[in-house]
This record gives C-alpha cells, sequence and structure tokens, in this order.
C-alpha cells in the first residue's frame, strides 16, 4: 500500500511527464546519455505510464548529471532533472539503489557536496568520490588538464544566497 504523499509524488510525476510526446530533444541533447542504459526521453514515457517500477531497474536517473541540457532542448518545458531526482528519491525510500555502487557513490557525494552550498565544487567531489571508491589516484591525470582549462579550481565557490537557511526550512525536523 502506498503513502498518500507517495501517491501524491506519482500524481505530479504523471502530470508532468504526460505532456511528454517522446521527440527524443533531451536524449539527443543529454551530455552523459553514452553512459545511461536507457535514454531519458524513455525514462519520462515509463513514469508517465506509471511503470516506475521498470524505471527502478535502470540506472539512467542515477547517471542523470541534472545539467539541465535536456531540459533547456524541451519543447514542453519539462524539468526532466527535478523528474529524474524525484525517481531517486521514491527508489531510496523504497530502498532500492542502483546496480553499480559506483554510481551510488557517486549520487552521494554529488549530493552531499551540493548541499553543502547550493553549489558544485568539482575538485572536492573528485577527491571525495576516488576517496569513496577506494581508488584516491583514480583520474590524477585528468586533474592537470582541467587545471589547464580552468575547469578545476582548489577553493570552493561561495554559497547561493540564503541557501543554508533555505535548507534549514525544508530539513525535516528531529
Amino acid at each position: 500500500m502506498e503513502t498518500p504523499e507517495l501517491e501524491k509524488t506519482k500524481k505530479e510525476l504523471y502530470s508532468e511527464t504526460s505532456l511528454c510526446y517522446q521527440c527524443g530533444k533531451c536524449s539527443a541533447g543529454c551530455p552523459v546519455v553514452e553512459e545511461m542504459d536507457v535514454y531519458p526521453h524513455i525514462v519520462i514515457h515509463l513514469t508517465s505510464l506509471g511503470m516506475e517500477e521498470k524505471v527502478f531497474k535502470t540506472e539512467t536517473p542515477w547517471i542523470c548529471a541534472s545539467c539541465y541540457a535536456c531540459a533547456v532542448k524541451c519543447p514542453n518545458d519539462i524539468e526532466i532533472p527535478n523528474i529524474m531526482t524525484r525517481l531517486k528519491q521514491m527508489a531510496l525510500e523504497r530502498g532500492l539503489k542502483p546496480k553499480r555502487n559506483d554510481i551510488y557513490k557517486f549520487h552521494k557525494t554529488f549530493t552531499d557536496d551540493i548541499l553543502r552550498r547550493g553549489k558544485v565544487h568539482e575538485f572536492r567531489i573528485m577527491i571525495e568520490y576516488n576517496l569513496r571508491l577506494g581508488k584516491p589516484f583514480k583520474n590524477a591525470m585528468l586533474g592537470p588538464k582541467m587545471l589547464m582549462k580552468n575547469k578545476l579550481h582548489f577553493t570552493p565557490p561561495k554559497a547561493v544566497k540564503g541557501f543554508r537557511n533555505w535548507i534549514k526550512q525544508i530539513s525535516p525536523k528531529d
């Protein structure tokens, strides 16, 4: 039996995903689609049909980088990254994790970093993820290349103004 909150989430997901007419622009614009086992537009379609259980068996929501490249291309303004995030939350509430542990570790690292300041600090994510994998030097050769292209900064970005107060407001009280 589903909780009223889960029912509400499913209805919201259906109302958003039912706008999709399967043009595939989200999948075509996704920078990480090659890592996914199911295209994003298929995940949206399955969700619109109420087939979340099939979605939970895929790795696609977990691989989603939440970069919004898909949402920008969507002719119906579907917030695909938000849908992927809600699907991940629903899976976690059911005790489900991705099949590959490295994907979950990256998701956890990325989410924890976002919750610190509202922005991603790529350098910290790279280090934390590698430590969680037990491979601290896994992509050490990538670091200098990213530094040369000004894509990697040692100091974290400034927090989004008001982010910590916002997080306190939405966090469950213990």
